[in-house]
């Protein structure tokens, strides 16, 4: 029997002799995990966020191809992020000669993804020391002149506390935050 010979049902739009049986789904999980770039986180740090309401954790890694990245990793406010990894040469990029940076600057690096994100990247480059408020305008941050997300990112690994897994970086010369008392007769 030939393809024009078999019948076919316009309700339905299958062929007869085709099979209406779903085909065996490979698993493609495996091959999946196996492309995604592995990338070993390197140190952890702690800053605030921009607004000084929430405290992050930020993460350093390294892809195989020893390219140094950035992610969020928590955010004591409850609000959302997204936790990919950012490219050190992406941010570079971005950051180059910037004098009027703000979080929208930085959705490019996770576009379509939480708006929080910008802001809580930039809060982190401003306390690895890439970015830093422009004294002209508080709404803004400006590139730190001759500074590259490599330098600021091994600067931080530098002053890991070898003592955590993670590279906690250590925060000294900063104050702890501690909350306020309650006004007298509201225990």
């Amino acid at each position: 029997m030939s393809d024009l010979d078999t019948s076919f049902d316009p309700v339905n739009a299958v062929p007869e002799s085709a099979s209406t049986e779903t085909p065996e789904t490979l698993d493609t999980s495996e091959s999946q995990e196996e492309a995604l770039p592995i990338i070993e986180c390197l140190c952890t740090a702690e800053c605030t966020s921009v607004s000084g309401r929430s405290t992050l954790t930020y993460a350093i890694g390294r892809h195989p191809d020893q390219s140094l990245h950035l992610r969020i990793v928590s955010n004591s406010g409850g609000g959302m992020f997204c936790g990919d990894w950012a490219a050190g040469a992406r941010i570079d990029a971005l950051v180059a000669g910037g004098q009027e940076l703000t979080s929208r600057s930085f959705h490019a690096l996770h576009p379509g993804k939480s708006i929080n994100t910008g802001g809580f990247v930039m809060s982190a480059l401003r306390d690895l020391g890439l970015i830093r408020l422009n004294p002209e305008n508080s709404r803004h941050h400006e590139h730190v002149e001759g500074m590259d997300f490599a330098q600021v990112a091994l600067a931080a690994l530098a002053k890991a506390d070898p003592g955590n897994a993670h590279g906690s970086k250590s925060h000294t010369g900063r104050k702890p935050r501690f909350p306020r008392p309650l006004p007298k007769g509201r225990d």
